[in-house]
């Protein structure tokens, strides 16, 4: 009788230790931390003030994200340009006030639950509430516990962010090639990293230097011309540059549209992902944009993957069907100079 319930007791946890371990099994997560890989989303641009904050004001904080918070929050990292400063101050930069924006710094907590991990900051609407609307961006991003890249509070100490996961070291930089707007650069405040293509050396050595200390480094650039599918010298000088130095892989963003893509030396570069979190906007093509998923392992780029997207009422959801196929098709299209 003892030896029956004893058999009995050791069949029940068997079972139990077999259906947990078939459980983690079946998990990506743990799949992914066993193989030593990191699967990475990244977006385009996020503008939190104008339309979107209209939206935000009429259905809740959450409002915008619920459409792809379901694939950031299973990813293990999701990277987005943030296009405007998160604080209360006053003033502005010196240009009209319908192009200076900026949002509740309460909206960085919205932006970690919904499943983002790191917002870029070198862009020309960062610094529209000027250093002191910068420093309560990067205040209000690390109080989130959010990271940041491409700004820090002395333009002469901008380190490269690099996060750990899975074993594996994920390296990130970013730059903008447009100066912020009505603003007077100065060294000893806050401000974003710059890249022109006339002077790169800082550039290349500071992307040498994290390459260095990652096993792979993403750069994210904030350049090209609003609304042009086409790519200008400028992009393609930086992007080569930035490869040459180290760079696993490069991505843009600003035009508010799709831009092309090439392989360079084995480093994929999307020159433009579009708008992402954004309000409507005239110009064809600005409701469309592209999520780029990157798996990385140890030894750099094991898969990459596209999402289309589709922007409606300020809320950027995948993109189905002929929708789907249509943003692909288009995306081959801008791509052609690179056949």
């Amino acid at each position: 009788m003892l030896n029956a319930k004893r058999r009995s007791l050791i069949f029940l946890i068997a079972m139990a230790l077999i259906s947990v371990s078939a459980a983690l099994v079946r998990n990506p997560n743990v799949i992914r931390r066993f193989k030593n890989e990191v699967v990475i989303s990244i977006a385009g641009d996020v503008l939190l003030d104008r339309g979107v904050a209209v939206a935000i004001a009429q259905y809740g904080a959450a409002y915008p994200y619920e459409g792809v918070s379901g694939i950031f929050n299973a990813d293990d990292i999701t990277i987005a340009n943030l296009e405007c400063p998160l604080t209360q101050a006053g003033g502005g930069a010196m240009k009209p006030k319908r192009f200076v924006f900026k949002a509740d710094p309460d909206n960085a907590g919205e932006l970690k639950s919904a499943g983002f991990d790191v917002l870029t900051l070198a862009n020309n609407h960062t610094m529209d509430y000027l250093s002191d609307g910068l420093s309560d961006t990067i205040s209000a991003l690390d109080n989130a516990g959010l990271h940041h890249s491409g700004a820090g509070l002395n333009g002469e100490n901008i380190p490269p962010l690099i996060i750990e996961k899975h074993g594996v070291s994920i390296g990130i930089l970013s730059y903008s090639a447009l100066p912020p707007e009505g603003f007077m650069y100065d060294g000893d405040s806050a401000t974003i990293a710059y890249a022109r293509a006339e002077f790169l050396d800082d550039m290349k050595a500071e992307i040498a230097d994290a390459a260095a200390r990652c096993d792979f480094l993403l750069v994210y650039f904030h350049w090209g011309a609003e609304y042009r599918h086409d790519i200008d010298k400028q992009q393609l000088e930086i992007a080569h540059a930035a490869v040459d130095s180290g760079a696993g892989s490069v991505i843009g963003s600003h035009p508010h549209v799709l831009q092309g893509k090439e392989i360079y030396n084995g480093a994929p570069i999307y020159y433009s992902l579009g708008n992402f979190v954004f309000d409507s906007q005239i110009p064809e093509g600005t409701d469309e944009a592209v999520i780029v998923q990157l798996t990385i392992g140890k030894g750099g780029i094991v898969s990459t993957r596209e999402l289309p997207v589709i922007i409606k009422d300020a809320q950027p959801r995948v993109a189905e069907g002929e929708r789907s196929e249509q943003i692909h098709a288009n995306m081959e299209w801008y791509s052609q100079r690179f056949k």
